[in-house]
C-alpha cells in the first residue's frame, strides 16, 4: 500500500503541475489548496501531504515502513486526480483572440459602441500589444481597465476550471457586481497577453 500511495501521490503532483500554475519552489499539493474549488478540501490535502512527507523521511525497520497508508488515503489521492482530470478548463471553451471583437486605445468609442449594438455585444476589450488595457461596455464609455476588474470583468488562468470561473462570478455577484466577461491569460494576470475570452452564458 505504501508504494501504491507514493506512486499515486507522484502522479497527482504531476497532474497539478500540468493543470495549474505553481510558483517555483512551492509544493504542488499546497498550491492546489489555493484553487477556489479545492479550498474546502484543504484538510484532505494537508493530510495526504503529511503522510507523503512522513513516508519519504521516516526510518524503516527490517527494510519495512513503520506506518502503512490506509486504503482511504489512496482513495483521497485518486478522487483528487479524478476531480482535476474531469472538469473542462476555461481555455477549452473560451473564445480565442482571432474571434474576439477588440478595440485599440486610439479607436473612437462611439464607433465601437455602434458595432457592439449591431452585433449585440455587451463588452469589448481594448487591446495594446496583445494585452487588455481597457474595456468598453454597453453601460459605460470608460476605457480604464481598473474601473472594470472585479466589477464587470475578471481575469483567470488558462488552466482554471469551469467550476472555478463559476465561483469567481458568484463571489462578485454577492458584492452586487455583474460580470460580463472573463479574460483568460496564461496565469490569470492582467499584465499578460489575452489568450481567450469567456462569457458567463458559456458557463451555464
Amino acid at each position: 500500500m505504501t508504494d501504491e500511495f507514493l506512486q499515486k501521490y507522484k502522479e497527482l503532483e504531476q497532474l497539478v503541475l500540468s493543470k495549474f500554475f505553481v510558483k517555483e519552489g512551492e509544493s504542488a499539493i499546497w498550491a492546489l489548496g489555493s484553487v477556489p474549488e479545492f479550498v474546502a478540501l484543504r484538510p484532505h490535502l494537508n493530510a495526504i501531504r503529511e503522510i507523503r512527507n512522513f513516508l519519504a523521511h521516516q526510518p524503516s525497520y527490517d527494510n519495512q515502513s513503520l506506518i502503512t497508508p490506509s486504503k482511504s488515503a489512496v482513495k483521497i489521492v485518486e478522487s483528487l486526480m479524478a476531480k482535476i482530470s474531469g472538469p473542462n478548463t476555461v481555455y477549452s471553451i473560451c473564445i480565442k483572440p482571432s474571434s474576439i471583437l477588440c478595440a485599440k486605445p486610439e479607436d473612437d468609442v462611439e464607433s465601437i459602441l455602434k458595432i457592439m449594438r449591431e452585433k449585440q455585444y455587451d463588452i469589448v476589450p481594448v487591446i495594446e500589444k496583445g494585452k487588455v488595457v481597457g474595456v468598453i461596455s454597453d453601460t459605460t464609455m470608460a476605457k480604464d481597465l481598473a474601473e472594470h476588474v472585479g466589477r464587470t470583468v475578471l481575469f483567470t488562468a488558462k488552466a482554471s476550471t469551469i467550476e472555478s470561473a463559476k465561483l469567481q462570478i458568484a463571489e462578485c455577484f454577492k458584492k452586487g457586481h455583474r460580470i460580463q466577461a472573463i479574460f483568460v491569460t496564461e496565469t490569470g494576470k492582467p499584465t499578460e497577453s489575452l489568450i481567450g475570452l469567456l462569457l458567463p452564458l458559456q458557463l451555464v
